[in-house]
């Protein structure tokens, strides 16, 4: 458990799936200048071409988004996570380097917001300068400090709000990460909750996949929690892809590898459209190539119709 935890991937699809809430939760005065009717334009090939890959590291995720306001004008929003467990004194110069090379770039105004996932109560940067005295450059930024929520997971206007489950994952591995049973405990009763908010089989089932990926648990509590959380969720149970292609790679099988991507590829289809034809079935059963199968495993959680797969 004391490997660095995966952080990158599940903080940027919890940008890509749930924007709205998230930004609801965190930023609830820019959200709601936000006409929301309107979908936002994610501009991931701009941030690729003025961020390099090498300068986002691996603790961090970036989305650089562009959204309507109520007022009629566009806004391009850049949300910076930082989501490592200390802090970085470099983070307001980093903000300052990409605000400028989008204005510079695209000659659009930028709106910096800053994700905390760092314990450390008291650092609370909101701005870079510099320059000499009074003059010189400067950028102010929005931030949202995760563990401000630790009091307030609870509170009414949060309760139904997707990304509490993102937050309330972080939290509960910064705080039970070095005690495996807390965190299944934690994970379970995460799981739990969320399967009685009414929220649609897809979004419930993304939700828990970005548990996963935050709350990592150790080998001998992986079984258990499916075997637990398959009861609770009886007669349709989620996949947990993660957690159970990580066991079969360590235990270096290739046969459990593919077997267990091809029920994870069932799981998902199950889950989203109900019943599985038996020639999809023995289509997939038949993959043996590795790259088929991660194709198959990504497609199945995107394709909008089973008649598509």
């Amino acid at each position: 458990m004391d490997d660095a935890l995966d952080h990158d991937s599940p903080w940027k699809e919890t940008l890509d799936r749930f924007l709205q809430p998230f930004l609801e939760l965190t930023f609830p005065k820019i959200a709601g200048r936000i006409d929301w009717s309107v979908e936002p334009v994610s501009l991931e090939q701009e941030l690729r071409e003025i961020v390099p890959n090498a300068d986002l590291g691996p603790l961090r995720a970036d989305k650089l988004v562009k959204v309507r306001l109520i007022d009629g004008s566009d806004e391009w929003l850049l949300i910076h996570i930082e989501v490592q467990m200390q802090y970085d004194p470099k983070l307001p110069r980093r903000l300052f380097d990409y605000c400028c090379r989008i204005h510079s770039r695209y000659d659009i105004p930028v709106l910096p917001l800053v994700i905390l996932g760092d314990n450390r109560r008291n650092w609370r940067p909101t701005r870079y300068s510099g320059g000499f005295g009074n003059h010189g450059l400067s950028i102010r930024f929005a931030i949202c400090k995760v563990g401000d929520f630790k009091n307030r997971l609870n509170v009414p206007r949060h309760r139904n709000n997707q990304a509490i489950f993102i937050i309330a994952a972080h939290l509960g591995t910064q705080k039970h990460r070095k005690k495996p049973k807390n965190l299944y405990e934690y994970r379970l009763e995460l799981t739990r909750k969320l399967r009685g908010k009414g929220y649609t089989e897809f979004e419930t089932w993304h939700l828990l996949r970005l548990i996963d990926w935050l709350m990592p648990l150790p080998e001998e509590l992986i079984v258990p929690l499916r075997k637990e959380i398959d009861r609770l969720q009886h007669p349709n149970p989620m996949p947990y892809v993660t957690s159970f292609e990580r066991l079969a790679r360590k235990e270096g099988r290739q046969e459990g590898r593919q077997e267990g991507r091809k029920e994870a590829i069932l799981d998902i289809l199950e889950s989203r459209f109900g019943d599985v034809p038996t020639t999809v079935r023995e289509r997939i059963n038949a993959l043996c190539d590795e790259s088929k199968l991660k194709e198959f495993l990504r497609r199945a959680s995107v394709i909008p119709s089973l008649e598509e797969f």
